[in-house]
Order: C-alpha cells, then structure tokens, then sequence
C-alpha cells in the first residue's frame, strides 16, 4: 500500500491545528496563530519518522511524550509547571476523542489505512472526509465540556464564606473559580478576590474613603493612611494579568481568618490574603467572592 508523504503532512496538520486551537479554547489561553502553526507543523513533521527507518527510535513512550510537551511549549509557552499540565492535559483529552471519532468514521465508512507504531495513516482520505471526522470529534467535545460545565456550574461550587477580621464579621457567598491562580508575592499565601462593597464594614472609614467614588483605589493614597496603623501589616498588593489588563494590581488585606461552608462542613483558613476588586463580580449577584481552588 502507498501512502503519500504530502498527505501525512497535510491530515496531522490540519488535525494538529483544529486540536491545538480546541485546547486554546477549553483551557481559555490566549496565543498567536503563528505558535499555533508552528507547533501544529512540529507534530505533522514527527510522523515522517515512518519514512526513516533509522528514526524509528523517536517512536517510543517517552519520545512521543517529549514531543507532545515540545508541542504545548512552542504553541503556549506557559511560565507554570501547573498551567503547563492543565493545557496538557486537555491536549490529550481532546486528542482521545479525536482519535475514537476518526477511528469511528473509518469503521464505518471505506477508509484504508495502516498502524505503524501507534500512528495512523490513510491512503484515500479526501477533505470531506477529514472535515467529517473533525466536526463528529468538535461536536462530541463540545457537547462533553458543556455537560461538564453545566455540572460545574450548580450549587455545588457556591460556599457561604465568613472574614473575620478586628472582631468584625462579613459573610457572603463565593464561588470556586478554578481560573484563580493568585496568590500572594511575598508569602504564597492563596487570594480571595472580593467585591468592595461585599467588605466595606471590615474597614476603617479612612481606608473606606480611598475607595468610595474611585474606579480605581489610589495606592500611594492607602499607603499613606495606614503607615504607623496596625493595618500596615496586613496591607497586600497582590499584582495580576487578565484579558485587556496587564500589569494590574489590586489592593490586599490579611484577615484574621476566613471560615468556609460547604455541604455543612466548615473549614478555618487563616493563612489567606483578601483582594479587594472594585466593581461587580457578578452581573447577576450570584456571589461575591471568587476562591481560589487551593482553598477547597
């Protein structure tokens, strides 16, 4: 049976870009394309090995592993060991299930083709059949991560959370945010980001005037308010990156604890930093509080 070296190059490419960019989305990673062609062309060169008999070596566990890795790397290059496993993961994920739906269609369908070390290659693919076997693969992975989301998305994530600080108290509602990474710079403690208004009593009416009526609190400002204060020692600036804000930075205060509530168990932290976020978390006040996963 021939198979064509051009057609090798042109399915895993097209099937490594459609995957890579599914794994932009599901793992909410902004990249360029450029990256994305780049590690797509990676993966697609790697199977040539079938080619060369002398490379057959690279087709081993731990080769074909280090290539994956080499593929997040050059399309991601995310700064986190922890980041770095959650887009490989999903990476993989996606990966299986294009695999079984392509698998699938060729079981059903005329499709000729060989295994060679874990590696398929088809000898009569056409563009339709591949753009077949990729919207049977993004159908099922869509319609598996919004089953999984919508089972996130319940009460099961929502915690009543009590900060104590000063002998003050405030309870609200918070929600588990597995995109909250933040943590604070100088003890590593984990951060729970909080809207102003769901904490204004916790404050000092002087600490509360730096706030009221400003879209954004003036640092030096709070800075200066609390220099010789007990509240010097708790103060935080807890920088972070979103989408549209770089090199942001929010205001952070260390309570004295902060008591979370979930399927009637209560959970004492006190090695946690508060992050003070001005506007509204939540359009429809469900929560507001995000929590950092550590928390949990």
């Amino acid at each position: 049976m021939i198979v064509y070296a051009e057609y090798v190059f042109l399915e895993n490419f097209i099937m490594n870009f459609i995957i890579l960019s599914l794994t932009s989305k599901f793992g909410k990673t902004q990249t360029k394309k450029v990256r994305l062609l780049m590690a797509s062309s990676l993966g697609a060169l790697y199977a040539f090995v079938l080619f060369f008999p002398s490379l057959h070596f690279l087709f081993s566990m731990m080769m074909k592993v280090t290539c994956s890795m080499l593929i997040i790397i050059i399309a991601f290059s995310p700064y986190r060991f922890k980041e770095f496993f959650r887009l490989l993961g999903i990476f993989y994920l996606i990966t299986m299930v294009f695999g079984g739906a392509g698998f699938a269609l060729f079981y059903f369908t005329s499709f000729n083709g060989i295994i060679s070390n874990g590696i398929f290659y088809t000898t009569n693919i056409t563009l339709k059949n591949l753009m077949l076997s990729c919207g049977l693969a993004y159908i099922l992975i869509n319609f598996c991560w919004g089953y999984i989301q919508k089972q996130l998305s319940r009460d099961k994530i929502y915690m009543k959370v009590k900060i104590q600080m000063n002998g003050e108290n405030v309870e609200l509602k918070g929600l588990v945010d597995t995109g909250n990474s933040l943590k604070d710079p100088l003890t590593s403690h984990p951060v729970m980001i909080v809207e102003y208004n769901a904490i204004i009593n916790l404050f000092p009416e002087s600490i509360q005037a730096a706030f009221i009526g400003s879209k954004y609190p003036n640092f030096n400002e709070i800075t200066m308010l609390l220099t010789n204060t007990p509240w010097m020692t708790r103060l935080r600036f807890i920088p972070f990156e979103a989408l549209g804000t770089e090199n942001g930075m929010l205001v952070g205060f260390k309570p004295d604890s902060v008591l979370i509530e979930k399927d009637y168990e209560i959970k004492n932290i006190e090695n946690i930093i508060i992050a003070v976020y001005s506007k509204r978390l939540s359009k429809s006040g469900d929560y507001t509080a995000l929590l950092h996963p550590d928390l949990v």
